[in-house]
């Protein structure tokens, strides 16, 4: 596409795919638009065209394909994405070894970048966890870690996606892609046990929890950490009811579309759930 057109540059999510970034959608969704900049408009089929002035340090060549630099397109899709997508895609670049403090303190960046920038984390293994503390950052919970290490028997170790060290709780991202086989989920259970026995509380969360069961995870992931001597401030507090209050807004639109009945009907057995009692605030 870029040989044929000498003006255009890959960009975008284009870009980070060629960089070998996870970002594709589902195969099952809406066909993927190829994303170029160019000085003027491009009439190319499957293509969208962005007029935006591109400096020659931030043009570069991969694998025969003219495209913005790692650092040019991590800035571009941190501005122009939603934010938990562009924070997954931070996360990756930075996994690559991008250097995002030195991004943060290019010229001309808006604070609203700066402020994604700033959510980065290169220890998140895929794009939901990714997500995943995104979603717990701005729900008004403390920063989790990532890739906490927990020593067990035998030398070895455990390697939890996100966590508060100091209380013990830890969210992780229980994806169908690593978590299929019969043997797969023994190891996941086995493993929990054991964390479970040295204090450890560990709360799965499963590929539909994104984006239908977002009130119930704050609510879970919150109590947890309070039962385990978290003590948050009355502004912190506030926040977190209203984000749960938001989302379940939210769910309620997605349901009353249609969209949603499934998440709906798992939500309200989740709140049915006695161990997740809300009223420890």
């Amino acid at each position: 596409m870029t040989r044929a057109s000498p003006q255009a540059v890959a960009c975008r999510q284009t870009a980070a795919h060629v960089w070998g970034l996870n970002v594709l959608p589902d195969p099952a969704g809406d066909a993927w638009p190829v994303e170029l900049i160019a000085p003027s408009h491009l009439a190319i089929p499957g293509c969208v065209t962005y007029l935006a002035p591109l400096l020659a340090e931030d043009v570069t060549e991969h694998q025969g394909v003219r495209l913005t630099t790692r650092e040019r397109t991590a800035l571009d899709c941190a501005r122009w994405l939603p934010r938990m997508e562009g924070v997954a895609i931070l996360d990756q670049f930075a996994r690559k070894g991008v250097d995002l403090e030195a991004l943060w303190h290019r010229p001309h960046n808006t604070w609203h970048l700066r402020d994604i920038l700033s959510l980065a984390d290169p220890g998140a293994a895929s794009p939901r966890e990714s997500w995943l503390r995104v979603i717990l950052i701005e729900g008004g919970l403390p920063r989790p870690a990532t890739q906490i290490a927990v020593a067990l028997d035998g030398d070895r170790h455990a390697y939890l996606d996100l966590g508060w060290e100091e209380f013990k709780v830890a969210v992780e991202y229980d994806g169908q892609e690593h978590h299929t086989s019969p043997s797969d989920r023994q190891r996941d259970t086995d493993r929990r046990e054991e964390l479970r026995r040295r204090g450890w509380r560990v709360i799965a969360v499963r590929r539909d929890v994104i984006p239908g069961q977002i009130a119930d995870l704050l609510r879970h992931v919150a109590n947890a950490l309070i039962e385990s001597g978290w003590r948050p401030a009355p502004e912190t507090t506030t926040r977190i009811l209203r984000s749960i209050r938001a989302a379940r807004r939210r769910e309620r639109t997605s349901n009353s579309s249609g969209r949603g009945r499934a998440w709906s009907q798992r939500a309200r057995r989740r709140r049915s759930d006695p161990g997740a009692d809300w009223s420890t605030w």
